[in-house]
């Protein structure tokens, strides 16, 4: 590990753990930290280049980035506690969410066999072989559990089929701009509320190996 670029950053990661710590009471903290410390040793390329921009922004970057590592590491080890695994959960895609918004918020449960959400190889629930009815029905759910702000705005994108131009006009909110940032920030809120996103591994440097493979074929060519 680059143990000097871990100590510049620790306050950081150090945050971020007892944040964790808190909300995930069953995962250690050391065990926490720990994998915050690897996300450092993964993320060369990022930190080069965030490091250059300054440090009041480098340290946004980071520390979201922390947080996102955090949540995915403490979500994997609840699951194994309690006997299952996160990839064996289901995750709504935004673009599913969005598909499924129109006919949920219009209380029009019949059309749900009529939809076709055009994206091949999109895995199945699990437990309800895709069904159509079910996930509509969660993301009513969730819909509900949104603050009322959210709510309003999603009605009117998606029930009401209004641009944000005439979103913004009509909830006093500046710019269309400004509707479609909250408007965004509003699916995934809903998203997470439906369990979040899938969990990916986001690594931004290449082996030692691999670079050797690489050079070798390009030489071969």
């Amino acid at each position: 590990m680059d143990w000097s670029r871990i100590e510049k950053w620790d306050y950081v990661a150090t945050a971020v753990a007892s944040e964790y710590r808190r909300k995930f009471d069953m995962v250690e903290y050391d065990d926490i930290k720990q994998s915050l410390y690897e996300w450092f040793t993964q993320h060369p390329n990022k930190l080069d280049e965030w490091e250059k921009i300054g440090e009041k922004d480098a340290k946004n970057l980071i520390y979201r980035s922390l947080r996102n590592q955090a949540l995915d590491y403490c979500q994997r080890w609840k699951a194994k506690s309690t006997g299952y695994d996160v990839s064996d959960l289901y995750y709504y895609e935004a673009d599913i969410v969005e598909a499924l918004l129109p006919p949920v918020l219009r209380n029009e449960w019949g059309v749900s066999h009529k939809l076709n959400l055009g994206i091949p190889g999109r895995p199945s629930a699990p437990s309800e072989g895709g069904n159509l009815s079910v996930m509509m029905m969660e993301i009513d759910s969730a819909y509900w559990k949104l603050s009322k702000e959210d709510r309003k705005i999603l009605f009117f994108r998606y029930a009401e089929s209004m641009d944000y131009k005439e979103i913004a006009n009509f909830l006093s909110l500046g710019s269309d701009d400004t509707a479609r940032m909250r408007g965004n920030r509003a699916v995934k809120r809903l998203v997470v509320k439906l369990g979040g996103y899938r969990p990916y591994n986001d690594v931004d440097f290449i082996s030692s190996t691999e670079t050797e493979e690489s050079q070798d074929s390009q030489e071969a060519e």
